[in-house]
């Protein structure tokens, strides 16, 4: 299907879920690809891309598959998150652009899911002549698990963890005047929804 994506990413969460945690700290010692709050109830995903549609698979299976498979992807990272047979809503993280997403089971049957995450082309999304990027996220129903890091090979990934030494002290002094403000990890009030002030820096350095 084709997912909105805004900002360099895109979410799954259920309904009134709080977004994670998104300063520059807690990106570097994230996998680079997808962030979880602690409820997991939101999962905010990092793309190549900085807006548009981005072609993801969903797979959704009654167990876990058979077999791990990482050839031909960039990164493979399993997280727990929490919804209904109904679902996550997945699109853009700013806005009411999102599409439902049905797993197996009833509406009120809340449990946790088990989701694969495969990514390939994050690093090309820039080059027409590249191969274009693509999502595989495959689920199934399993107790939560701590997070598990396949594979992790792309250099989208790897900024994030090991950002250079100048953005990190911009993406500082940005959540400094934010808390100077009293805005709460670097946003704004909920009443004027704007992306974590992180995310500008990403996509300031996407431009380049």
């Amino acid at each position: 299907m084709k997912v909105p994506v805004l900002y360099h990413q895109y979410v799954l969460l259920d309904t009134d879920a709080e977004a994670p945690d998104e300063d520059i700290d807690s990106s570097r010692a994230g996998n680079g690809l997808v962030a979880v709050n602690v409820e997991g109830t939101y999962a905010s995903v990092k793309t190549g891309i900085p807006h548009g549609d981005l072609e993801v698979t969903f797979d959704v299976q009654s167990t876990e598959p058979p077999a791990l498979n990482t050839d031909g992807w960039d990164e493979v990272v399993d997280i727990s998150l929490y919804f209904s047979g109904q679902g996550p809503m997945v699109g853009e993280p700013v806005g009411d652009d999102l599409i439902d997403v049905a797993l197996r089971g009833g509406e009120d049957e809340y449990r946790w899911w088990r989701f694969r995450f495969h990514v390939r082309g994050r690093d090309t999304a820039f080059d027409p002549a590249g191969p274009p990027e693509e999502h595989l996220i495959q689920v199934w129903p399993a107790p939560r698990a701590p997070e598990v890091r396949h594979k992790l090979t792309d250099q989208t990934g790897h900024r994030s963890r090991n950002p250079d030494p100048e953005y990190y002290a911009q993406a500082k002094a940005a959540e400094a005047a934010a808390d100077a403000a009293g805005l709460p990890d670097g946003t704004a009030p909920a009443s004027t929804p704007v992306m974590p002030c992180s995310a500008h820096l990403e996509e300031a350095r996407g431009d380049e």
